[in-house]
């Protein structure tokens, strides 16, 4: 019950996430579905979401036991703790929720430097991706994201500020998909900044850019 979006820009990585939560199709209190891990990766989850914060603890803590034990550590070694959790969660709850999950991971190559990348993670597998879209309100996200965000060439700043319309346009027409969008941003060479959120906008502007562009102002 979720919506998640990744992409690669000109100059890092934008992973957003909505907050709605159903219980047994109710809408109950938001819940936080993108979080920054003490190492500086940003994870975000679509699915059950007591199975995702139990894959969140076990990755924390797995990536603190991996940090004291190896040096250098890589976003990669992050990714493969990630896959082993999903895996080893995967199999203890099979055909115990009726939801599959899967992460979205950003960060720098080199943890403190390095390019920034993009990484999705399921009990198949995991891979480096220059956009993704998970989640119940992904099929109708995805157009939307391969229109605006696919080719990479806006800068974060900018393609963080489509998040909140997107999210609003697809909250609109699926209604799993709400609460307004949490926005984390990955700077090249930079760094994880802070989770902001931001909250659901008007669409009147939008509507009136795309009938200009069309020319189907009455």
């Amino acid at each position: 019950m979720t919506l998640i979006i990744g992409t690669r820009c000109r100059d890092g990585i934008v992973l957003a996430a909505d907050r709605r939560r159903l219980a047994r199709y109710e809408k109950g209190p938001d819940t936080n579905k993108l979080f920054k891990l003490a190492c500086g990766v940003a994870l975000a989850g679509a699915g059950d979401d007591a199975v995702l914060n139990e894959a969140r603890l076990f990755i924390d803590r797995r990536v603190r036991e991996f940090e004291s034990e190896s040096s250098p550590v890589t976003l990669f070694d992050i990714v493969e703790i990630t896959s082993g959790v999903v895996n080893e969660l995967v199999s203890y709850y099979k055909d115990r929720v009726e939801e599959p999950f899967g992460y979205v991971l950003a960060g720098l190559e080199n943890m403190s430097n390095g390019v920034a990348k993009l990484y999705t993670v399921f009990s198949a597998g995991f891979s480096d991706v220059p956009w993704a879209c998970l989640g119940s309100g992904s099929s109708y996200a995805r157009p939307l994201v391969e229109l605006l965000l696919a080719d990479g060439d806006l800068p974060t700043e900018k393609a963080a500020n489509t998040m909140p319309t997107l999210f609003t346009l697809v909250s609109n027409v699926q209604t799993t998909v709400g609460g307004g969008v949490d926005i984390c941003i990955v700077k090249d060479n930079q760094g994880t900044g802070n989770i902001t959120h931001e909250k659901e906008v008007g669409l009147e502007r939008l509507r009136g850019a795309v009938l200009d562009a069309m020319d189907l102002r009455p």
